[in-house]
Formats: C-alpha cells, sequence, structure tokens
C-alpha cells in the first residue's frame, strides 16, 4: 500500500457520528473507508476527481478503451501463464 494520509473531522452534530457508524455498518465498511467514499464522491461532484463509476459503467469504459487499444499481439493465456510465475 502507498503512503497514506491522517484527516481529523470535527462533527457539528453529536448525532453525526452514530448516523456514519450505523450507515457504515450497514454497508459492512469501516467509519474510515465509508467517509473516503463520501469524501471521493462530493470532490468528484465538485469536478475535482474523475466521476465514480458503477461496476458496469467501468466495464464499457474498459471495452471502449480495449477496442481503442485493439489486439495486444500476445494470447490472454500466455500473459495469465506469465502471471502465475510471478
Amino acid at each position: 500500500m502507498g503512503i497514506r494520509s491522517r484527516l481529523n473531522i470535527y462533527l457539528d452534530d453529536p448525532t453525526l457520528h452514530e448516523k456514519v457508524k450505523i450507515a457504515a455498518a450497514r454497508r459492512r465498511m469501516s467509519i474510515s473507508a465509508y467517509a473516503l467514499l463520501a469524501l471521493r464522491r462530493q470532490l468528484a461532484e465538485d469536478g475535482l476527481l474523475p466521476a465514480i463509476e458503477s461496476p458496469e459503467e467501468a466495464a464499457r469504459a474498459l471495452d471502449a478503451l480495449r477496442e481503442r487499444i485493439g489486439p495486444i499481439g500476445i494470447p490472454v493465456a500466455e500473459l495469465v501463464r506469465e502471471g502465475r510465475r510471478r
């Protein structure tokens, strides 16, 4: 994992901490992961990060990229074998 940076947040509503805790638990996430997701979504909305895509949108974008790039000149099975050797 790369370098991580810490961010402390002071809440203006005493009940907000409990609500965040519940929301994170519903998604089976840590509070940190939940807060990071919320921050990334807001930054994307503000135009400071690329938009977060659904898995389906990401797959479509990857397929479009593959079509633009074209064949890579090596069979996928060989790439898989190479990856397993490493």
